[in-house]
């Protein structure tokens, strides 16, 4: 892979070139991609105008708090991911093609900058870095041990950077990511309404969020209550869009397989 590019050298915000680590405010921590070494936060700057409120970082449910288990990220990716995508859709897509369907939704532009929302082991980062070699990414989890396998697995890509912070209250600036795609993580967050705000004011404006998340189908009730009691919600498809109005997207394109559905979010 590519040793470095111009695309994460420096992230245009409000006039400033800011480069990742300069990006970073209490609470959120970067895990360098040569060094696998965590740094501090910067200490002593004041926090932007429109940046992200604190972070509370006290997982809610069984969901938020199993991603913490260092067990987890090790079995994430080969025991889970793996099959979950052709058992959700019915063997209608894998995981292969699934990925396909994210990078082709977002169009990644060469020197742009995009954002992995709950990015666990780094599965859709990888697609958009294999997709388009001269963009770069952020990815953002609140687990420690999901930054870490993500870090092995994308090999020390200097085209990534990695966070560690709640996807409710970002550290970065409003209108400083060209992009961003986000895998499941939507229906195991206790708080769906402020992380979708919160992604909206980072994306510029008309930016393009893909999401991947569950939605009833089928026999809803029975699949809703076996998940429901770890955290797991799974909305109606109007009540999912209603979400996504909510914190100001436009749903530009969709695709359902089974449960499993990738919106194509406008940002405002």
């Amino acid at each position: 892979m590519p040793d470095g590019n111009l695309a994460m050298n420096g992230i245009p915000a409000d006039g400033h070139s800011l480069k990742p680590e300069e990006l970073l405010l209490n609470p959120g921590r970067i895990l360098h991609c040569r060094t696998g070494r965590l740094q501090s936060p910067l200490r002593g700057q004041q926090t932007m105008e429109g940046q992200g409120a604190l972070s509370r970082l006290r997982p809610a449910s069984m969901a938020e708090r199993s991603n913490l288990w260092r067990v987890t990220a090790l079995v994430y990716e080969p025991l889970w991911r793996k099959y979950s995508t052709g058992i959700l859709t019915r063997g209608t897509w894998s995981l292969v093609e699934e990925c396909d369907i994210v990078t082709e939704m977002l169009k990644p532009a060469r020197g742009a900058n995009y954002l992995d929302l709950g990015c666990s082991t780094g599965v859709y980062s990888r697609a958009v870095l294999e997709r388009e070699p001269e963009s770069g990414m952020i990815l953002v989890d609140y687990s420690l041990p999901m930054l870490e396998k993500a870090r092995m697995k994308t090999r020390s890509d200097a085209r990534a950077v990695y966070l560690q912070c709640d996807a409710a209250a970002l550290p970065l600036p409003a209108n400083s990511m060209d992009g961003a795609v986000m895998g499941g993580t939507l229906n195991e967050l206790s708080e769906p309404e402020r992380v979708l705000s919160e992604l909206a004011r980072v994306l510029k404006k008309g930016a393009t969020a893909v999401i991947m998340h569950l939605v009833r189908a089928g026999s809803p009730a029975l699949f809703a209550k076996l998940l429901s009691p770890g955290g797991v919600w799974i909305p109606e498809e109007k009540e999912a869009d209603a979400f996504f109005r909510s914190a100001g997207f436009d749903l530009a394109d969709s695709r359902r397989a089974g449960v499993m559905r990738i919106s194509r979010l406008r940002a405002p």
